[in-house]
């Protein structure tokens, strides 16, 4: 994680642009002067100028911030404010994590159950008329961007029912769990986002289960008798799971990142949309904050993934 902090701290320092220049669109200037002070003041509030107007050097920010990291601290937007100064960066999560967190959740565990289902199906039914259904299906849904996937499907939901899916307002008036406004502007996001991951997963578990049925174990066990429904879930998915897990348990800090589109797509209040205007308006705190939270988040996966061996196959010890 410090290595990952250094990288990410020097490569967003010593990318081209001025973000001060970016954060002064906010304020009205109406001579040179005026623009300088103006200049000044933000640069020594963001941190890149001292009280004696000399730049910060970049090593020096850099301890300053693993110091606040240690602290749960990711300092304040340089872009988000209010009353003239940034937003703290923690209460930007507060408020807008959750929003990512529960879309995230639902889509993760739809699309798992699904892609089982599918991947079962396609596997046993090798070249029948459902496998070759599905995997036209998946090739072209595997094809298809995220963002292009939730255009889709605003635009059906509109044909059909008269419903973009872009959120309003009164889809988030507390308590969330009591307004059914809620659960209906999730309807769209949560099926695009489990339509992205969905066709990936079930390919997926096709490709390893077909592996694992050709095995000589599972031979054995049909001629001893065993039906096929014991062939598949008491041989060949256990032994399929581990690949399978460790490509799930790596990908899930990536539908973090996939949300953002979504988000961006139908106005969903989560923390990809803040993430990405981050990036675009070179607030460094908050690419700082992303680009540790993510790192973060893979490396528990994987730590995760590595645990779940051991249950998946006693014979794994650590």
């Amino acid at each position: 994680m410090l290595g990952i902090t250094l990288m990410n701290f020097t490569l967003i320092n010593i990318s081209p642009g001025d973000p001060v220049i970016i954060r002064l669109g906010l304020i009205h200037c109406e001579s040179e002067d005026c623009y300088n002070r103006a200049y000044n003041r933000e640069a020594i509030e963001m941190g890149l100028l001292d009280e004696s107007m000399y730049t910060v050097p970049w090593y020096s920010r850099y301890f300053d911030f693993v110091s606040d990291l240690l602290r749960f601290d990711f300092g304040s937007s340089w872009y988000y404010t209010k009353a003239g100064s940034g937003i703290p960066i923690t209460k930007i999560l507060e408020d807008h994590l959750f929003y990512s967190v529960i879309l995230n959740i639902i889509s993760f565990i739809v699309s798992l159950l699904l892609s089982t289902a599918i991947g079962v199906i396609s596997a046993t039914r090798m070249r029948s008329f459902w496998d070759k259904t599905l995997t036209i299906a998946m090739l072209v849904g595997y094809s298809m961007p995220l963002f292009w996937i939730a255009k889709l499907l605003m635009l059906g939901s509109y044909q059909l029912f008269n419903f973009t899916g872009v959120t309003n307002k009164d889809a988030f008036i507390k308590p969330l769990m009591l307004n059914g406004q809620f659960y209906k502007y999730l309807i769209l996001p949560t099926l695009a986002l489990t339509l992205g991951h969905l066709v990936f997963m079930a390919r997926l578990m096709r490709s390893q289960l077909l592996e694992i049925l050709r095995q000589d174990y599972v031979t054995t066990a049909k001629a001893k008798g065993v039906s096929n429904r014991g062939v598949i879930y008491k041989h060949a998915f256990r032994n399929g799971l581990l690949p399978i897990v460790t490509i799930i348990g790596n990908s899930l800090p990536g539908l973090l990142g996939g949300s953002v589109m979504i988000e961006r797509v139908f106005g969903w209040p989560g923390i990809g949309t803040y993430f990405l205007n981050g990036a675009l308006f070179r607030d460094y705190p908050l690419m700082m904050a992303t680009n540790t939270i993510f790192p973060f988040l893979f490396l528990i996966a994987r730590l995760l993934t590595d645990i779940t061996y051991v249950f998946i196959d006693p014979r794994i010890k650590y």
